[in-house]
């Protein structure tokens, strides 16, 4: 089955009798692992863009406000 994560692309066989979960079940255990790994990805994201300097100029006082 391959495997895509960022610049990293992997080609994992499984052998029998070297593993004791099921080919549909490793399926299962890589599906979920790559979604952990892309909600990290999107929290980190998150987090950097909240708490990141933008630069916003704003609207120049006007004299007596």
């Amino acid at each position: 089955m391959p495997i895509h994560i960022e610049r990293l692309t992997s080609e994992v066989s499984l052998h029998d009798g070297d593993f004791p979960l099921g080919a549909d079940q490793v399926e299962r255990l890589v599906v979920l692992v790559l979604a952990r790994l892309e909600a990290r990805q999107r929290e980190a994201e998150q987090s950097r863009r909240a708490t990141g300097l933008t630069r916003q100029a704003s609207a120049p006082l006007e004299p007596g406000d």
